[in-house]
């Protein structure tokens, strides 16, 4: 398996979602958002049920770097799997990992990746500052660009 295209197609798929991160979350750097994944159930439950969001959502200069480097890791992890995989079904003398359906195979599985990259990536990093349904929207117009991005990189390079 080749690095360098696997560095670049994890790289503009890990800038792809944290434009999209960005663009969908919710600037909030003063107030109180809902803790939505935590119930009431300390001793405090009447104090610790709001928390305040992080404040790196407000700095877009540190946010869009962060981001993209916890996506970039995640992503390279996709996309070498999904490589594997299609490598792994076009291995047979019957098939050739350089045919176009090896080559659409490859950007549906690698920009599938960096659609579900885009989840965890939200949760870790956003918190309570981006909505789920702001996530989901967020990784459907990661599935959207990484998969055209994807199509014209194994043209140029092939399946990794």
């Amino acid at each position: 398996m080749r690095i360098l295209p696997v560095v670049l197609f994890a790289a503009v798929a890990a800038a792809v979602i944290a434009w999209a991160l960005r663009a969908n979350a919710r600037f909030l750097p003063t107030g109180f958002v809902p803790r939505h994944a935590f119930g009431a159930t300390s001793h405090h439950a009447g104090e610790d049920a709001f928390v305040p969001p992080a404040p790196v959502t407000g700095d877009p200069v540190v946010n869009y770097p962060g981001l993209a480097m916890l996506a970039v890791h995640l992503t390279a992890l996709g996309i070498v799997l999904a490589a594997w995989c299609v490598r792994r079904y076009f291995r047979r003398p019957d098939r050739n990992v350089h045919s176009v359906p090896a080559r659409l195979s490859f950007a549906a599985l690698g920009s599938l990746a960096a659609a579900l990259v885009t989840i965890p990536v939200a949760a870790i990093s956003l918190g309570n500052a981006i909505l789920f349904t702001g996530t989901l929207a967020a990784a459907m117009t990661v599935l959207q660009y990484t998969f055209v991005l994807v199509l014209v990189g194994t043209a140029l390079f092939g399946v990794p």
